[in-house]
């Protein structure tokens, strides 16, 4: 995606990023406190979720769940640089974490796949009502989870690092997870 296009379209992709916040939360994990890591997996998920279906591919021969490899590479560089320089405009360190071990007791409640099925057609209709082509959406929903880990690192509620690895094995998960087919598949 060309960066002026996302540079034009940044405001409606931070109201749509943070509208996506309004669908996690303590609700979302039955959590009287929420859980964060969770908020920021689900939310990483999706976006790569996102840039897999924007391939075009027909998953409906792979059963839900399955790893698949796909060239994604052009899409995963594009929208890595999104996040570095996200993370730095939010006063983040871009430079270190990404890759970095997710202890136990920060990882997420669920799968990737159970994660993206019970958020996906939310996402996509929260997007829709912001007029966005599917192009951005891998944009709103890490953005989302950028906007989570700045949150909680400000908060003193999760090391920003934790939050980028969260981020990052997230993203590039459920881009390589063969999802539940969409309604009108």
């Amino acid at each position: 995606m060309d960066l002026s296009d996302i540079q034009k379209n940044y405001p409606t992709i931070s109201a749509a990023a943070n509208d996506v916040l309004g669908l996690l939360g303590p609700g979302f994990t039955n959590k009287t406190g929420g859980h964060v890591e969770r908020d920021i997996s689900v939310a990483a998920s999706l976006a790569g979720l996102s840039i897999l279906r924007n391939k075009g591919f027909d998953l409906r021969e792979f059963t839900p769940g399955t790893m698949v490899l796909s060239e994604l590479d052009t899409e995963m560089n594009e929208i890595w640089n999104f996040m570095m320089d996200a993370v730095q405009n939010m006063g983040l360190d871009p430079s270190g974490g990404w890759d970095g071990e997710i202890p136990e007791a920060n990882k997420p409640l669920s799968s990737v796949l159970e994660m993206t099925h019970t958020t996906e057609k939310d996402f996509r209709a929260l997007c829709g009502r912001h007029h966005l082509k599917k192009d951005f959406f891998p944009y709103v929903a890490v953005l989302a989870a950028l906007k989570l880990v700045y949150a909680a690192h400000t908060m003193k509620i999760l090391d920003q690092n934790i939050g980028k690895a969260l981020t990052g094995y997230h993203v590039v998960s459920g881009a390589k997870t063969v999802p539940f087919p969409l309604e009108d598949e």
